[in-house]
Parts: C-alpha cells; sequence; structure tokens
C-alpha cells in the first residue's frame, strides 16, 4: 500500500485533516453484513467505493472495471468510530497509529494551542492518520482547564463581550470546534474551580455557530449540566456524577438537541490507578460511577442522543483500547449493544457537525468503515475483532496492524536562525514568526505576568517590557516563553551555534533561562544585578533530567522563581543563538 497523504477539505464550515490515497481505487466488497448506524437491522449486502464515497449498497451489484474485490463472507461492516474527546499527549504517530488499529477514523484534539493547528494540519500529511478536529480551548478565568500554560493555548471568557473577542481571535485559527470548561466541580474535592455563568456561555455558542464550531463541554454536575443545556451547546463531553440527574435535566437535553458522550473509560477504577489511590479515594470514586451510571440510563431513557468521548491521553487512558472498551462500559452500564455502536459512529460524527459526510454506511458518505469478524451490535466486544480498518475508501489496516510504514514521531528541524527576537516586527511576534507567551506556574493561584514591547534606550530601538507578580503559592514561577516555531511543534537545528545569548536589565535576583526540545530540558540559573548586563549561555550550561536536544530545540523562556507576593521586572533585548 502506498502511504496515505492528508488534505483539508470543508465539511459544512469545519476544516479537517482527512486522509487520502494518492492513488485512489474502486473497491467492492462482496456479501458483507453491513450494520449501518440508521436504525436499519443488519443485511447482507454488496458495497462498492469511489473516490473515498460509498457509491452503491445493494445486492449482487457488478464488478466496476478495475475494481479491488474484497470478499466480505463472514466479515461485518461497521462505520469507523469517531471519539469526541481526545487529548493528544503523545507523539501524534503513536496516537494516530494506536487510534486507527482499534478503528477509530475521526477523532478531536483538545490539547492543542491556536498557534499549532496549522503546523500540524500539515504535519499530518506526512502520517497514516485519522481525521483530525481542532478544539480551541476555552475557560472561565479560574476554571478548570485554565490552570496549566496561558491564553494562548486557553483563552479566558467571562462575558458576553470577551466572548465575541475571543472568537474573533479564533478566527485567524479556524478551529473546528469550541471545547468550553464549562464547570469548576471538582470530583469531591474541597478545592473547586469557577463555573462559567450563563450569559458568557449562551454567547459563545451564539458566535460559534454563526461560524459553523460545534461547541462542546467539561461538564460534570447536574447544575452544570442545565446550564449547557440552557446556553444551546452541541454536546456534553463527561459524566454528570455529582448527583442523581434531577427530574428536569433529561428534558432540557432532549429539548435543547444535546448530545452526552460519558467518557466513562476515564472515570474506570482499572487496577492500574487503585494502587495510587486512598480508601477515601477509592470510595468517593465509586460513589461517582453509581451516578453516571444512574444518570447515563435516566438520559437514555429519556431519549438523549449519545456519543462517545474517552478524555485518553490523560488519566493513563490509552488511545484506541478506551474507544472501543468505552462502548463495553456503556453495555455494562445498561446501553444495548447496537445503540452504543451508533452512538460511537453516527452519534459522534452527528455531534460534531458531520453527520451529512459520515458516521454511517450509505451511498454518497465518506467510507470510513471497519471490517470486523463477529456482530458487534449483539456483542459489543466483536468490535475488537478488527480485519481492515478504510479511510477515505483505502484501507489502512490489515487483521488490527498498521499496512504500511507510519510517519516519524517528531517532525523535522529546520535550520536555526541566529536572532531570536529583538522586539522590533510591528506585528508584535518575535523573529521566528512566532507568538511570545507566558509562562505560568501550574494550579490555581496563577502568578501574573504582563508584557508590552516599549523604547528602548537607543533611537529606533524597543525592547520587551515584562512585570511578574508571584502569587502565594509553594514555588511560585512566573516569565516569557520565546516559541521557535509556532506552537513549538516544528522543532530548530541549532547545532552550528555554541548557546544563547541575550540583553536584560530586571531586578536584582535568580532568574532561570531554560531550553526545551523534543526528548529533553535543560535549565540554567543567573544571578542578575542592576543594570543591562549581557548574558553568555553555553550549550552545555544547561542541565536536566533528559538530556536537551539542541538538534530539536522548541522553546527559549526566561522566568524568576521566587516568593509568594513578589513582584519582579525585567527588560529584555536582542536575543540570539550566539556563535
Amino acid at each position: 500500500m502506498k502511504k496515505s497523504a492528508v488534505f483539508l477539505t470543508n465539511v459544512l464550515g469545519l476544516h479537517i485533516a482527512l486522509v487520502a490515497s494518492a492513488n485512489a481505487t474502486t473497491t467492492l466488497i462482496d456479501d458483507v453484513t453491513v450494520f449501518d448506524s440508521t436504525g436499519k437491522a443488519p443485511y447482507v449486502s454488496d458495497v462498492i467505493i469511489e473516490n473515498g464515497r460509498f457509491v452503491s449498497i445493494g445486492k449482487d451489484l457488478s464488478k466496476p472495471d478495475g475494481a479491488l474485490v474484497v470478499d466480505g463472507k463472514e466479515l461485518s461492516m461497521v462505520a469507523g468510530l469517531t471519539d469526541v474527546h481526545v487529548h493528544w499527549t503523545a507523539s501524534r504517530a503513536e496516537v494516530a497509529t494506536a487510534l486507527l488499529e482499534h478503528g477509530v477514523t475521526t477523532v478531536t484534539d483538545f490539547h492543542s494551542s491556536p498557534d499549532s493547528y496549522a503546523s500540524k494540519r500539515k504535519w499530518h500529511e506526512s502520517l497514516i492518520s485519522p481525521h483530525v478536529a481542532y478544539a480551541a480551548r476555552i475557560a472561565p478565568p479560574g476554571g478548570h482547564g485554565a490552570d496549566w500554560a496561558d491564553e494562548r493555548m486557553t483563552r479566558l471568557v467571562a462575558s458576553p463581550e470577551e466572548a465575541q473577542k475571543v472568537m474573533e481571535y479564533l478566527d485567524t485559527y479556524q478551529p473546528d470546534v469550541v471545547k468550553v470548561f464549562a464547570d469548576g466541580w471538582r470530583y469531591g474535592n474541597p478545592k473547586e474551580d469557577t463555573d462559567i455563568s450563563l450569559h458568557a456561555l449562551k454567547e459563545i455558542t451564539k458566535q460559534a455557530k454563526m461560524r459553523g464550531w460545534p461547541v462542546l463541554t467539561h461538564t460534570v454536575s447536574v447544575d452544570g449540566g442545565k446550564r449547557a443545556a440552557l446556553g444551546g451547546v452541541s454536546a456534553i463531553v463527561h459524566a454528570i456524577q455529582d448527583e442523581p440527574t434531577s427530574d428536569e435535566l433529561p428534558g432540557l437535553l432532549v429539548d435543547n438537541n444535546v448530545f452526552y458522550a460519558p467518557t466513562l473509560a476515564v472515570y474506570e477504577l482499572r487496577p492500574d490507578k487503585l494502587s495510587g489511590y486512598s480508601k477515601i479515594q477509592i470510595a468517593v470514586g465509586k460513589n461517582r460511577q453509581k451516578f453516571s451510571e444512574h444518570n447515563l440510563q435516566a438520559f437514555m431513557e429519556a431519549g438523549v442522543k449519545l456519543a462517545l468521548g474517552t478524555d485518553s491521553g490523560i488519566g493513563r487512558t490509552p488511545f484506541g483500547e478506551s474507544s472501543v472498551h468505552e462502548m463495553e462500559l456503556m453495555v455494562d452500564f445498561g446501553v444495548s449493544a447496537a445503540d452504543a455502536l451508533i452512538a460511537g459512529t453516527k452519534g459522534s460524527a452527528d455531534a460534531l457537525g458531520l453527520a451529512s459526510d459520515r458516521g454511517t454506511i450509505e451511498e454518497g458518505k465518506r467510507a470510513d468503515f471497519v471490517l470486523v469478524k463477529g456482530s458487534p451490535w449483539q456483542n459489543i466486544s466483536d468490535y475488537r475483532n478488527i480485519n481492515a480498518v478504510f479511510i477515505d475508501g483505502e484501507q489502512v489496516v490489515e487483521n488490527g496492524n498498521l499496512m504500511g510504514a507510519q510517519g516519524p514521531d517528531t517532525p523535522p528541524a529546520s535550520p536555526a536562525k541566529r536572532l531570536i527576537d529583538d522586539f522590533e516586527r510591528e506585528d508584535g511576534k518575535t523573529q521566528y514568526g512566532t507568538l511570545r507567551k507566558s509562562d505560568i506556574d501550574y494550579s490555581f493561584p496563577r502568578s501574573h505576568v504582563l508584557m508590552t514591547t516599549k523604547p528602548g534606550a537607543k533611537v529606533n530601538d524597543h525592547d520587551l517590557s515584562v512585570a511578574i507578580e508571584l502569587e502565594n503559592k509553594p514555588k511560585p514561577k512566573a516569565g516569557v516563553i520565546f516559541p521557535l516555531s509556532d506552537g513549538s511543534f516544528y522543532p530548530v537545528d541549532a547545532a552550528e551555534f555554541n548557546g544563547i545569548a541575550f540583553e536584560i536589565n530586571a531586578k536584582p535576583g535568580v532568574y532561570i533561562v531554560a531550553l526545551d526540545s523534543y526528548g529533553g530540558k535543560g535549565t540554567v540559573t543567573i544571578d542578575v544585578i542592576d543594570g543591562w548586563q549581557n548574558v553568555v549561555l553555553p550549550f552545555d550550561s544547561f542541565t536536566g533530567e533528559e538530556p536537551l536536544d539542541i538538534n530539536r530545540l522548541l522553546s527559549l523562556s526566561i522566568s524568576v522563581a521566587g516568593k509568594g507576593e513578589e513582584a519582579y521586572w525585567m527588560e529584555l533585548d536582542n536575543v540570539i543563538f550566539n556563535k
């Protein structure tokens, strides 16, 4: 098989990475049992696929000239799974392979900053990959999801006016969906985060729907479910598990056409998780799962439409395997095997606004499908018996294993340029064309960083002025990050240089300079005194637990770690790779 290429298409306003063969073939699958996810009973049929679409489904179809014929006897055809809740926290090649080998053909990406979308879409051209829908992350100030990285990763919204501005910002990057961290309940932990307000959520969904972007929410409580329904979201992509559902909530979800993907897999008390839990944590977790089961049954009985999500990539929830196991857990909680399969195919595609394009086996639909041995609509675990997986009509998996060589684990490096940032660009970007980011400590309360360029001491010269306020918490830290590519995704090779250098004028103290790379990170501390000084740091002065790879550098940061409620300032200029 020739390696697949990825192109971008526009489906109902969504820009999705789609896999297509370099030489598209016509395929006839003969005498296969079809479960089409439309609600029909399974039936035996021939299926013809051309140009990545199902073109004919029926008995005794004539073989098209030159068609590849697949014997479908003793096999079942089902639509590929769509997982609406995935965090790409590992190598993208590794994740893509695991998903495809488990029959997952469309997924979201909840773990990427908007400035990285274009780079990652480009990178997937070199991978054998499922379709990827990139999610813009939004949270209220102090809300779950805003406790790591900075606003380049998760935009903060507390009002309708801020919602409008954030959507205008996102127009530049064109996400495929929007994820709102709407619910601050933290699973019984006394330290809760902030809920988003209903009026802010309504404006987010209004603005998103104008752009054709479905809105998915992190919602885990009954009150949060009501807010999500009244806010007009497309789907709730976590289990509601703080208490038994109110009598009102199921009807609200139905009336507002909200899909429900309970992500049971991430909450499962697996043996590999229990070893690190206390008896109290285990008891609390079991109680939450009881509420999850009760509420799933109540929603199902009320007619709430189900989708499949896993939160894979978080909490040791494996990619691909969890998507199949999610359906098994649905069945354990009272959903029929057929309905679980429909949730994972048609339901999830519909939740992402893609139901007219995929999710069912119908003429005209995208030919993303799986051939399995068995009848997963009767025994859901039969979905594990994968014979073949097809994306856009091209086979990518055979007998559970990826066909052909997967692309590299990391993107190729480009040669590093000497000048990283001199703060002279009118668009406010670094000389690498990237957006500067705040380096902020993890978890609430979070330290604060304010950056602005200002005139320097020389004519037509500018410096970066950084104001820092450290929060009252253990080991507060804050500073500035200089990405070496958009979203720090494509690395640079700095082998021709000896280190980095910059000019700094700052409040005296100990500052931390860090270089991030694929595979490792190195840091060095510097003592800053009064007045401007030139700092030169050889690469071999950077140390860390994993060796720094100067051939695959991702970013440079300059930060300060001090005591809570301390204020710092620094001015920076002429940040370079040094020879």
